[in-house]
């Protein structure tokens, strides 16, 4: 009879365990909320990233106006509550070389528990041709590159036939000299998302009042926070004409006020890039990365001296993965051990159009070395045509492109250790907005 009574009490406990683990291993709950912005239809879309398999399903009532046209890049504010969707507007050239802009705007997007977006209210830059944002390290103020400093009358940038002083650069497409760029500064209401317009405080206008933006150089191309400095790209440095080709600037960043200055010498040459078209950081914030198409190069650099100027680790540029082009989008694991590139182009053997390029980051010292990132142990990874960003998902368990081309996005496992990529176990491609243009992620799912 006790031996009856054990044997009960130990298939019961033998039972509860099976219960116990098998609810836990088929425990399904969202992981985070991909949000994606599209130019086809002007359009941003939000997604349920399913945490045990990857898998992406659409939120309710997504997509939908991105408020404004050509929505080109997307941020998350701190706490993943707000999203800012820029739109960069359409521009008309006129028969007098000057551009009209229309549907410019930053849009604000809440986020709901449900992963869905609402639209709050639009925003303006200062400038023309908005290209970027940038979120200050604290999450207080909001920072947009622009193409055009204001001249003219909005929604207008007027031309010149020479090169006064407000107009240094040259528009070969047009034959007409245009104004530099700029960055246009919000402080943050972070309990509302509401964007407050910051003053310069450094320079002034004709009529004494502060500019309402922070001048940069001409062609902007990208900018990127890097501990509290503001890196920006740029085609040639107008105040500095001796130095040749492409720049890059280096701004200080105060974090009490938004204000930014220009370090003393921070405008810095890439030695050899002929164009760069992208600015990006690894996750630990200590290297700077340039991609560069003209070279299909890799710049690494640090801010070692602390000054905000720029070294170039001692092994130099790396070349892109052999057979590959088209550089687009970079992000580091959360390790920062290993670095992926979307590229455009892949010409290997019994590889996809467009790729993920992988190659692992040694310590201390930076050097970017290709490593076998799939099945094959091949250094690329193939994804949808056209690949414009890539993230690792806040599990880091996987990997996320979207992708112009093919208008989806492409979902990769990550096995941390080795930084392998595989394809998903229920599918890996999820249809999305028109032309995809940005992605990012929410973790916030309360």
């Amino acid at each position: 009879m006790k031996f009856r009574k054990l044997g009960r009490i130990a298939l019961a406990t033998a039972a509860s365990l099976f219960i116990g683990f098998g609810t836990q291993s088929c425990y399904y709950y969202t992981e985070a909320y991909i949000i994606v912005t599209g130019s086809q239809y002007n359009q941003v879309a939000s997604y349920r990233e399913q945490n045990q398999t990857g898998v992406l399903t659409q939120a309710p009532h997504s997509p939908l106006s991105s408020g404004g046209n050509n929505p080109i890049r997307a941020l998350l504010l701190n706490g993943g509550r707000y999203v800012y969707v820029l739109n960069q507007g359409t521009p008309k050239l006129n028969a007098d070389g000057s551009l009209t802009w229309s549907g410019a705007s930053i849009a604000e997007f809440s986020i709901g528990g449900d992963g869905s977006l609402s639209f709050q209210q639009n925003y303006f830059s200062q400038g023309r041709g908005s290209l970027r944002l940038a979120l200050s390290t604290t999450g207080t103020y909001l920072y947009v590159l622009d193409q055009y400093q204001p001249a003219g009358s909005d929604p207008n940038t007027t031309p010149a036939s020479a090169s006064p002083g407000t107009y240094p650069c040259y528009d070969s497409t047009a034959g007409v000299y245009r104004p530099a760029g700029d960055i246009t500064v919000f402080s943050i209401d972070t309990n509302t998302g509401r964007l407050f317009l910051v003053q310069n405080q450094q320079t002034q206008n004709a009529f004494g009042t502060p500019l309402t933006y922070f001048p940069v150089g001409c062609g902007a191309i990208d900018f990127h926070l890097l501990a509290s400095y503001l890196y920006t790209a740029e085609n040639s440095d107008p105040t500095n004409p001796s130095i040749p080709g492409q720049v890059i600037y280096a701004y200080s960043v105060n974090p009490s006020n938004g204000q930014l200055t220009q370090v003393a010498g921070g405008s810095q040459p890439v030695p050899g890039a002929t164009n760069i078209g992208v600015l990006g950081t690894s996750a630990s914030g200590t290297y700077l990365y340039v991609l560069d198409n003209g070279t299909n190069q890799i710049f690494t650099f640090t801010n070692n001296g602390g000054n905000g100027l720029l070294s170039a680790i001692s092994t130099g540029a790396v070349t892109n993965v052999p057979n590959t082009a088209g550089m687009t989008a970079l992000t580091t694991d959360s390790s920062n051990k290993y670095l992926y590139v979307t590229n455009t182009q892949s010409t290997a053997l019994g590889s996809s159009a467009s790729v993920i390029a992988a190659f692992t980051i040694t310590s201390g010292t930076g050097t970017l070395t290709p490593f076998g990132v799939n099945q094959n142990n091949a250094p690329v990874f193939g994804v949808g045509s056209n690949p414009v960003c890539i993230f690792e998902d806040p599990s880091h368990q996987y990997v996320y492109t979207a992708n112009a081309g093919t208008s989806d996005i492409t979902g990769a496992k990550l096995f941390p250790n080795t930084g392998t990529l595989t394809t998903l176990s229920k599918g890996s491609t999820f249809k999305t907005v028109g032309t995809p243009t940005w992605c990012l992620y929410s973790s916030n799912t309360d």
